[in-house]
């Protein structure tokens, strides 16, 4: 399995900054989206089943603002960021009371916003001349313009894996599954495109939560595939796709009439499988049945991952997602959402995630806020039974919500795997060998917590939790797991910190972007023996520190990567604890 974190760094059309030369795709590629204020796309965003009574001043702002807009326009395309910038620009009166467009943008919800764009949202097609072209634009990517060196060998090692299984007589075969995004249309070109670079035959697999309600409700023994564009809505709250990529939609509606046999023999024939990133809660629907049990495509993968016949891959949510089963006795939950500060205040919650945004228009259920802490007790999709994984573990300051879940579902080891970073996992079925055994490849590093010796008292946000034993690992540093017992092996390139200054180290907020890894770090370095850290809001919160005793071990190293020098330092059983603040 190869594990990564999101946030790789892929030089594409639409995301030409992380191209090595800005003249890399040429203008038949698509460099971004394309939208059309027309009479009867203004008159959908106007469907009032979708904004309900108690979101009607929103819905008649937003109308009012895009109609003023599209009277400003000659009917032409436009771009998002153009499309965006007039929006939030936009000041008009509405029965004596002037209403702004950057007001009324930031009162949208992420799923309102999302509706809206879908709904003026066409194909993207090269303008030549006074007339439009009738093919759609794609995404392409440039592997070899890529800039980012860390991206390009995470890439490049999912399809050596898969050649390994493959062999060397032909290609590795790779399914792209694109199943986490809520519009799962957007991210199929580029991947396909992008594995096609770096050497795999490609194939897109649209598997995802709308193909397997259509499987499974299904209409004179067949199924409901003509129903595909109302799932899309109902699951992924995605409109409108047979307009803006009508060749996908007419791939998916194929693969949807030709069932599950034909999805399963897809996999039976590939050497590995990648799964995009978004929402992993998307991917379990693609994957499991509503009772929660595994489709035919899951037990699929199940059957030659345990063979070694198949490479599994996922970035971000596509990682997440792979957590499940059991270890030690012990169900494996998945993560779902939350931030760490919600997670020290509140606790974590066995319940469906709250949609982003829904603070805004009171839409939250089950009483939580839209940064809870949630997850799914029952877990993944069941690949990875070792621990919970988190994802842009590091950059987002997740240390908190991870070790709170672990915690409060009494899950032992937690796996938070930072971005541009993979977490590459394998399985030695010799006699004696051990279970699982792990390395990291990329930029940064994988935080691993367990909590078999800690300690907890309170509840809420008065809860206390001690003695985490936590560890960093880095390049080239490795894992292994046998019977319950976990062991770390350093990169033999790094050596023991040799900076012998014992700095008072803190942080007032700790959970701001990397500040924990950064406070982390230079407790890794130095021969302080202890860092304190605090997150508290509005009077609120707690206070964390992390200590060294006899068992800590550090070491530190440089690593030069295509003209990059980067400086690494990984440690073994650092303490956590943490503790209201006073």
């Amino acid at each position: 399995m190869v594990l990564v974190g999101g946030g790789m760094q892929i030089c594409s059309s639409v995301s030409n900054r992380y191209c090595s030369a800005a003249d890399t795709f040429t203008a038949a590629a698509k460099s971004g989206e394309q939208y059309l204020l027309s009479e009867q796309h203004l008159a959908n965003i106007a469907d009032s089943s979708f904004w309900g009574e108690e979101r009607v001043i929103e819905q008649q702002q937003t109308l009012a603002l895009l109609e003023f807009i599209r009277s400003r326009q000659a009917g032409e395309p436009t771009t998002e960021r153009e499309l965006l910038r007039q929006w939030r620009g936009a000041e008009i009166e509405i029965d004596g009371i002037w209403v702004s467009g950057r007001t009324n943008y930031a009162a949208l919800t992420d799923r309102e916003r999302n509706f809206v764009l879908d709904q003026l949202q066409i194909m993207a097609s090269a303008n030549t001349g006074s007339r439009r072209a009738t093919t759609r634009q794609r995404e392409f990517a440039n592997l070899a313009q890529t800039s980012d060196a860390f991206t390009v060998e995470i890439v490049r090692k999912i399809v050596d894996l898969a050649q390994q299984v493959s062999g060397p007589q032909r290609k590795p075969r790779l399914l792209v599954v694109t199943a986490s995004g809520r519009d799962p249309f957007a991210a199929v070109d580029m991947y396909t495109n992008l594995f096609s670079e770096a050497g795999a035959e490609v194939t897109w697999l649209p598997i995802n939560a709308a193909y397997q309600a259509a499987q499974q409700n299904k209409a004179n023994n067949s199924p409901s595939c003509e129903q595909l564009p109302q799932y899309l809505a109902a699951y992924h709250g995605t409109y409108q796709r047979a307009r803006v990529y009508p060749d996908l939609m007419q791939q998916f509606e194929r693969f949807c009439q030709q069932g599950t046999t034909a999805a399963v023999e897809l996999i039976r024939r590939s050497d590995a499988v990648f799964i995009n990133g978004g929402d992993q809660s998307l991917t379990l629907q693609a994957f499991r049945q509503d009772d929660g049990t595994a489709t035919a495509e899951l037990k699929q993968l199940e059957s030659m991952l345990a063979a070694g016949q198949i490479i599994v891959a996922g970035t971000s949510a596509g990682s997440a997602v792979m957590a499940g089963g059991s270890y030690q006795g012990r169900k494996t939950p998945m993560i779902t959402n939350g931030d760490s500060y919600s997670a020290m205040q509140f606790g974590a919650f066995d319940l469906p995630a709250p949609q982003s945004g829904c603070d805004k228009d009171q839409s939250c259920a089950n009483g939580l806020g839209e940064n809870h802490l949630t997850y799914s007790g029952a877990g993944g999709l069941g690949l990875f039974n070792w621990g919970v994984l988190d994802t842009h573990f590091s950059e987002r300051g997740r240390q908190a919500r991870l070790v709170r879940l672990q915690h409060d579902t009494q899950t032992r080891f937690g796996f938070g795997i930072d971005e541009n970073t993979a977490l590459l996992v394998g399985f030695d079925r010799a006699e004696n060998a051990p279970e699982v055994k792990m390395a990291v490849l990329g930029e940064a590093g994988v935080f691993v917590a367990d909590i078999q010796q800690a300690q907890s008292s309170g509840e809420g946000s008065a809860s206390q939790i001690e003695k985490v034993s936590t560890h960093y690992l880095t390049r080239d540093d490795m894992l292994e797991i046998k019977d319950g017992v976990m062991r770390t092996r350093f990169a033999d390139w790094k050596f023991a910190p040799n900076n012998n200054q014992s700095p008072l180290l803190s942080s007032g907020e700790l959970f701001e972007r990397d500040n924990y890894r950064q406070l982390a770090q230079l407790l890794c370095l130095t021969q302080s023996r202890q860092a304190q850290g605090r997150a508290v809001r509005v009077g609120q919160g707690h206070q964390l520190t992390l200590s060294k005793d006899m068992t800590t071990y550090a070491r530190q190293g440089l690593y030069r990567q295509a003209g990059t020098e980067v400086q690494y330092c990984s440690y073994r059983n650092v303490l956590l604890d943490m503790a209201p603040a006073n």
